[in-house]
């Protein structure tokens, strides 16, 4: 059975939307942090998961353009302002992908 989110947020700009969940494991401790881009509100375009263990997954179904560039401007121009919890996810996710061209 799959359990509700622990936390859903959504970031406005323009048309295209950000959303943040984070959801309780079920395989394990912890908490997987995912944050989604969609296009217009409607297409998914990519993803970045990250795990409790510190390894960050991107998925891209379309193209990672729009969300890579979110989070390396810290969601600038998004509304409402991110949340704390979202920011040590932004954090996090430029730490450990210092260097890689995927992010």
């Amino acid at each position: 059975m799959n359990e509700r989110p622990k936390i859903e947020e959504t970031y406005r700009q323009l048309q295209d939307i950000i959303n943040f969940v984070v959801y309780r494991r079920t395989d394990g401790a912890g908490e997987d942090e995912v944050l989604q881009h969609k296009l217009h509100g409607l297409s998914e375009t990519a993803h970045i998961t990250l795990h409790p263990n510190g390894q960050v997954n991107l998925r891209i179904e379309r193209t990672k353009e729009y969300l890579v560039k979110a989070v390396r401007n810290d969601l600038a121009g998004y509304l409402p302002s991110p949340s704390l919890r979202l920011r040590q996810f932004i954090a996090k996710v430029k730490a450990r992908t210092a260097g890689l061209q995927n992010i």
